[in-house]
């Protein structure tokens, strides 16, 4: 590992005291509580910029950019607050995939939100004068655009960089995962997250988290009453404090599903209910599916590129050439539709037909019901 990281508990509290800055009281306690950590030199609360310390306001996000002091010497501070503006960008069903400032495929409305504070960051990089360690962190949405800042640092910075995610949801394609996971290394990702955190589950296929050998740090959460209660930072900060470390988180992370296991489940007849597990099934058995798809037929699924169709025309269409093309995927793609429609509400005969249209509207209904649920958590951050 890469120099000394944040501590568990200072990761997550920087990450909810961002939620202070919405006014100048809050911008006032927030300097009282990190001045032996930050270098602050102006007292103003707008688009500022004044020696090591900038506080950006933007129309979708909000961005502190620090040079560290004391204990943190020779350390820099990148920190994104959690927005409820961008989760209509996260739900958007329409949204399309946008080629990263690295070049590769991420979700359009983190690219644009991004590009947003892009100059800011390069002018604060490029000043930053004898420091070897930046420290990018983020709640939420914040998460995503940390993980996008950390991406940009690293592909064109000889420094250290870390990560530290609370609830980030996922940022990009396979590709942008794979380059991010090897430009940084997993071992300077600390992606936590709650297992019933819906935010962290979503955008679902074909979206991938960093870093992509799931050595992540898994928070054990209950099912609350209100399904997304725990993508609140709060819970957060209050996981942080019981656990302590980052050791402590680091082996809740459960292996991947077995091939095994996810042709049980969609084979299996029993009720699913609408779940953080059942989610997690659907997402791992839809990547399963499609692998199946393409090796049996070499049909390709195409994601990218300037088209007006939608993600889920697009999985739609792959699905239904292969159950044209192949008898021994066919049942699968049935199993895995079926699944998904049950967890809307929809019950599935024995011979239904997978057109076109009835695959995509039940795509999209399922979609619906997700953005539904991450829009109710984006609605109260705190």
């Amino acid at each position: 590992m890469t120099g000394v990281e944040l501590d568990l508990k200072l990761s997550a509290k920087i990450s909810e005291d961002m939620y202070l800055l919405g006014d100048n009281i809050g911008l006032s306690l927030f300097k009282a509580r990190y001045k032996d950590r930050f270098q602050f030199e102006e007292e103003s609360f707008q688009t500022v910029r004044t020696g090591a310390f900038i506080i950006i306001k933007k129309p979708s996000t909000m961005l502190v950019l620090a040079k560290g002091t004391g204990a943190h010497e020779r350390e820099a501070f990148i920190t994104f607050k959690g927005t409820s503006s961008l989760y209509d960008a996260l739900t958007d069903l329409n949204a399309g995939i946008k080629t990263s400032h690295t070049g590769t495929p991420i979700h359009q409305g983190f690219y644009y939100a991004f590009d947003s504070v892009l100059n800011d960051l390069k002018t604060f990089i490029g000043e930053l004068k004898g420091v070897s360690m930046i420290h990018c962190l983020g709640h939420s949405l914040g998460g995503a655009l940390a993980s996008l800042a950390a991406d940009w640092i690293r592909a064109r910075s000889s420094r250290s960089v870390k990560l530290y995610t609370f609830g980030s949801p996922r940022v990009g394609l396979d590709m942008f995962a794979r380059k991010c996971t090897s430009r940084l290394s997993s071992s300077n990702i600390y992606r936590a997250y709650h297992r019933t955190d819906p935010v962290a589950m979503v955008p679902t296929w074909p979206f991938t988290h960093i870093p992509t050998n799931d050595a992540d740090y898994r928070i054990q959460s209950p099912v609350a009453a209100i399904p997304w209660e725990y993508h609140k930072i709060k819970h957060y900060v209050d996981s942080a404090d019981s656990a302590g470390s980052w050791e402590v988180l680091q082996n809740n992370r459960p292996q991947g599903y077995l091939d095994s296991t996810i042709e049980r489940w969609l084979e299996s007849d029993g009720l699913v209910s609408f779940s953080a597990r059942s989610l997690e099934l659907v997402n791992a058995a839809l990547m399963y599916v499609c692998k199946k798809v393409l090796h049996a037929t070499g049909v390709a699924l195409v994601v990218a590129g300037a088209t007006t169709l939608t993600l889920m025309d697009r999985l739609a269409i792959f699905l239904h050439k292969a159950v044209e093309v192949s008898s021994d995927v066919s049942g699968w793609v049935f199993h895995l539709v079926k699944k998904m429609a049950s967890l809307i509400g929809i019950t599935m005969a024995e011979g239904t037909s997978l057109t076109v249209s009835f695959m995509r509207a039940v795509f999209l209904r399922l979609q619906q019901r997700i953005a539904s649920m991450v829009q109710s958590a984006g609605r109260d951050l705190r």
